[in-house]
């Protein structure tokens, strides 16, 4: 032994405890296993109003009867009160499985979860759920053991993997039963009424917006210029000049230095007038809304008092 230096001490055996025993009772628990820690008067009112018929749910169902939850290892779908009896074998069972989850009976290993950590493994095909003490309430787990299951990894469930057909702007206009062909005819219709109560004198027309010259509405904004587009006094540069399908009059199109627009440079036609760097970074105004100048890009890290 050297002197100076204290011995090391030995580790503290682990020793069994109630708190150990608790966690480990705890681990694998249902939610109702838990202690409840009561909160306001309402949540536990609405507590007992939710669970307030789940002691009698099974009273008046037949002799044998089983009502059990089903779970998939490749699903995140839960089926609840599956029925199932309980004199039916594990193959039986299996088959019946079969028809909500998709995975065939050979590919099938089924567990009953009793409660808890309690979990065994129905092993036996020829034993019934009785042999086994399933009752109900509690829940068969099915692990697909497939490789090649169409389930696995979001098969079924996943519908962003899933190939979607897009229909082109010409084949939809040619449809009646759509609701761009409904609103056409509604708004063919209102525009007929209007025109007869002007004819009637009823109502006044309204006056034609005056044509625009787009050539001096180019020359007034080039492409590529600085400008400030109204309201919110964005910043940004000019990278289009011209008519938009579905509006009206010459709209200019601003390439934002910042994601305040509501477009990437696509009008709601779908057709893409100019390159933003990304969503939001787009938008069309009336040329009155946008002014050309000397408006350098913000620096966002600048203080207030130099703007």
């Amino acid at each position: 032994r050297i002197v100076g230096l204290a011995a090391p001490r030995r580790p503290r055996p682990i020793r069994s405890s109630r708190w150990a025993r608790f966690l480990g009772a705890m681990i694998g628990s249902r939610a109702e296993d838990f202690p409840v820690k009561r909160g306001s008067v309402e949540m536990d009112a609405l507590r007992e109003f939710v669970t307030a018929k789940d002691a009698t749910r099974y009273n008046h169902q037949a002799a044998g009867t089983l009502r059990m939850d089903v779970t998939h290892s490749n699903l995140l779908q839960r089926w609840h009160d599956i029925i199932f009896d309980e004199d039916m074998t594990v193959g039986r069972v299996k088959e019946k499985l079969y028809r909500h989850g998709g995975t065939p009976t050979q590919h099938q290993e089924l567990y009953l979860r009793r409660g808890g950590s309690d979990t065994i493994y129905l092993m036996d095909e020829a034993k019934p759920l009785r042999y086994y003490g399933a009752r109900n309430g509690m829940e068969i787990h099915i692990k697909d053991t497939d490789p090649h299951s169409i389930s696995l990894h979001g098969g079924l469930e996943d519908v962003s993997q899933v190939e979607k057909y897009v229909m082109d702007e010409e084949t939809y206009d040619k449809l009646d039963n759509t609701v761009r062909a409904i609103k056409k005819r509604e708004m063919a219709k209102a525009e007929a009424e209007r025109q007869a109560r002007i004819a009637r004198g009823e109502e006044e027309p309204i006056p034609e917006e005056p044509e625009v010259d787009l050539e001096e509405v180019a020359k007034n904004f080039p492409i590529d210029s600085r400008c400030q587009v109204e309201p919110g006094s964005r910043r940004g540069a000019v990278a289009y000049v011209g008519k938009v399908k579905g509006m009206q009059g010459a709209w200019i199109g601003v390439r934002l230095d910042e994601p305040q627009g509501m477009n990437d440079g696509t009008g709601k036609d779908g057709t893409k007038y100019f390159d933003c760097p990304g969503p939001k970074y787009g938008c069309f105004a009336k040329p009155e809304n946008v002014e050309v100048g000397d408006f350098p890009e913000r620096d966002p890290f600048a203080s207030d008092d130099e703007f």
